[in-house]
């Protein structure tokens, strides 16, 4: 019976151990670097960043969680915005000018979000069907990064998988740092 308690025992330290090594790597993020040179970004575990080029040689970024289908991040940068141009305002009217016509658009929430360094944000958060008819969520974040920028952040995917995403989501929109002279 000793000897029995003993390798029980020693069995459940072994399984102990090996999953403190292993929690760090759960834990693992990934610092992306925009290959045109203007941005960094913090993917959490389980982010992926994909670079390809177009038939035209640009570069085409493509962040997934997992696959295409459970997560996907795509980021504009809109420059040249006028500096008195409030972010709540640009948000409204990228919703109404392209977001709205989405099928079966169904906004849940238009936020202020507080993005890194204090600047300033807008979240907003949607519902939709995808071309098969599928139900999606959608999350943008709207950020100004400085007076006549603006990157947003468009985050689609699997209703039941990127609506448990959201700590996920604002860690990486807040992570959005641009590089020094761009």
């Amino acid at each position: 019976m000793k000897h029995l308690v003993r390798c029980l025992f020693v069995s459940i330290l072994i399984s102990a151990l090996i999953s403190a090594a292993s929690a760090p790597t759960a834990f693992a993020q990934e610092v992306f670097d925009d290959p045109e040179g203007k941005y960094t970004i913090t993917l959490p575990a389980g982010w992926l960043a994909i670079v390809s080029q177009d038939s035209l040689g640009r570069n085409d970024v493509n962040i997934v969680y997992r696959n295409n289908e459970n997560g996907s991040l795509k980021l504009r940068r809109v420059d040249n915005v006028d500096a008195s141009t409030d972010i709540m305002d640009f948000a409204k009217e990228d919703e109404n000018n392209t977001i709205r016509f989405r099928p079966a658009y169904n906004k849940l929430s238009m936020e202020k979000f507080l993005s890194a360094g204090g600047k300033s944000g807008v979240l907003l958060s949607y519902n939709y069907n995808n071309a098969a008819g599928q139900p999606f969520s959608g999350r943008i974040y709207y950020l100004k990064l400085d007076d006549t920028t603006i990157y947003v952040l468009t985050f689609t995917g699997r209703r039941n998988v990127i609506g448990t995403l959201r700590n996920q989501t604002d860690s990486i929109a807040r992570s959005l740092k641009l590089k020094e002279g761009k």
